[in-house]
């Protein structure tokens, strides 16, 4: 028995480093989703350099919009990003376009998913911290840590804005 709650400690742990969600096992119909929605309880990073441990950040320009994905039961939107520069992992290279999908609030119960406005939906240089999603290749980090003004120097700001949605 204590081997086995030491690898479900160890199994809650990695998710919540890696992938900063634990998807409840609760699914809830949402109108108009015609199906079946995934709640999702998102961790809060104090710090952007907290969210991009273990992530991939990067100084780009949203170039547009590329469509829409459904990722746990909800249709999420799909943006395309030119990278300028990498601050934190790897995987990207500066001067790359890539695809990004902006990580959806989930549950809320009246099936809007951006309450406070899509985080991408911005125009100028931003910092976008990306988790590389198996599934779904790269997201936001979570639906209100994914998207910052860069800092003084052009990388990862110290602290989070005023007014940060989610807290």
């Amino acid at each position: 028995m204590g081997r086995a709650r030491a690898l479900a400690a160890a199994g809650v742990a990695s998710l919540v480093l890696a992938g900063c969600a634990v998807v409840d096992a609760v699914r809830a119909g949402v109108p108009g989703d015609g199906g079946a929605e995934t709640c999702v309880s998102w961790v809060l990073h104090a710090t952007p350099a907290e969210a991009a441990q273990d992530n991939l950040a990067v100084r780009g320009r949203v170039v547009g919009r590329a469509g829409t994905e459904r990722i746990w039961g909800v249709e999420a939107a799909l943006w395309e990003l030119e990278v300028d520069a990498v601050l934190v992992g790897a995987g990207v290279e500066p001067g790359e376009r890539v695809l990004v999908l902006s990580t959806p609030e989930t549950c809320l119960g009246h099936g809007e998913v951006y309450p406070s406005g899509d985080p991408l939906d911005v125009d100028g240089a931003v910092v976008v911290i990306l988790h590389d999603d198996g599934e779904h290749g790269l997201r936001t980090v979570t639906p209100f840590d994914g998207v910052v003004p860069p800092g003084p120097d052009g990388g990862l700001p110290g602290d989070w804005p005023p007014g940060r949605p989610g807290v």
